[in-house]
């Protein structure tokens, strides 16, 4: 009976304790809410921008006549299709950062540091990247050795790559990191949620550490398709403060800006020259235009020239149906039915024939031939 006594007591007062618990904690999570409350409003307001909010002005790395792109403290794209020349074009930008200015493409830093990440090319072509630079730029091996840091990083698991991104930018303090191929820091670029994590961390890591981050992603695969794949490049549209794209036509790369968060870099054109190096190609591209403008001029001449034939052929038909001859009222009429063209369309062509002799008028009638013209 005692026994049953304590542990009846004991039971009481372990129901009480937690009670007790339970007051105590009803107690403190008002308190706790607001504290939690006001760190977040703190963090908040550390964010806020006012009218006396000074901030530091835009810095970019590149600039192509006076216009800047891949400026610090963002995220960037370059997108193309397979085999476009994206690797050619940073090389360019790279010979860029290292030496001042080469081409159109002028460096706006002074002897920055450049974290590069090659995720797709096997190690002989990531090196392929270090001897092109070389003899773009004359520069030494000593000074590409201490501002270029660049990886191969094809083996590397997605899982394992953004760790490793942090890691060598906490290492390197680079003022502009190149990660050719972000796509294989995902496991899928359909992966909505995985890329908005991406892409917000690349945010926060390009302001943080002060840096620009230039992202590589291929376009989708149809020709008429420009965007980037998938929902990773959805994101990176959307986030990226200069969006450039590469194209090739012939052996002319072509390097045009298809979004900017402010002015867009004006487009220009590398190429290599019978040695396998890259020059530069302005004038081959503007050749190219001008014969692409008047291919495109002959296509509309000879698409003119075929609808008039086919308009006066069929003009002459109606004549020949009416023995000869028909009234421009009725001709007129018959031809505006038939194309489905305005009046005075008609009659601006109906003159032209009769002013290159197609056609001839005699009383306000038509005829094919002026021998028949003159019978009336």
């Amino acid at each position: 009976m005692k026994q049953e006594l304590e542990t009846e007591n004991k039971n009481v007062q372990q129901s009480a304790g937690q009670v007790n618990n339970l007051v105590d904690a009803d107690l403190r999570r008002p308190a706790q809410m607001d504290e939690d409350r006001r760190q977040r409003l703190e963090k908040l307001g550390a964010l806020r921008l006012t009218t006396a909010t000074e901030v530091a002005p835009e810095v970019s790395s590149l600039s192509v006549d006076g216009i800047g792109f891949f400026a610090l403290d963002d995220v960037h794209a370059i997108k193309a299709k397979a085999k476009q020349g994206k690797t050619t074009m940073l090389k360019v930008c790279l010979s860029e950062w290292l030496r001042g200015s080469q081409f159109r493409v002028k460096s706006e830093l002074e002897e920055p540091r450049i974290l590069w990440l090659d995720t797709e090319q096997k190690q002989s072509d990531v090196k392929l990247i270090i001897s092109d630079v070389l003899s773009m730029t004359g520069v030494d091996a000593a000074y590409v050795d201490s501002h270029l840091f660049l990886y191969g990083l094809r083996k590397r698991g997605f899982d394992g790559l953004k760790d490793d991104l942090v890691l060598l930018i906490s290492e390197v303090h680079p003022q502009v990191v190149v990660i050719d191929g972000i796509v294989e820091f995902v496991a899928s670029f359909n992966d909505e949620g995985g890329a908005k994590q991406l892409i917000h961390r690349l945010l926060c890591i390009a302001e943080d550490w002060h840096c620009a981050i230039v992202n590589v992603l291929h376009t989708n695969k149809a020709d008429e398709d420009h965007n980037m794949r998938g929902h990773l490049g959805t994101m990176l549209q959307q986030k990226a403060g200069t969006v450039l794209e590469c194209r090739k036509l012939d052996a002319v790369i072509t390097v045009s800006c298809s979004d900017a968060r402010h002015e867009e870099m004006p487009a220009w054109s590398i190429m290599f020259d019978d040695s396998g190096r890259i020059v530069d190609a302005d004038e081959q591209r503007r050749q190219q235009l001008e014969a692409h403008k008047a291919e495109l001029q002959q296509r509309r001449q000879q698409a003119s020239a075929e609808k008039q034939k086919e308009r006066l052929d069929y003009a002459l038909l109606c004549i020949r149906d009416h023995g000869g001859s028909i009234s421009r009222k009725q001709l007129t009429e018959i031809l505006m039915k038939k194309f489905g063209i305005a009046r005075q369309t008609v009659s601006g062509q109906i003159t032209g024939w009769l002013k290159d002799k197609s056609l001839y008028e005699v009383d306000g009638n038509v005829h094919a031939s002026d021998e028949i013209a003159l019978a009336f």
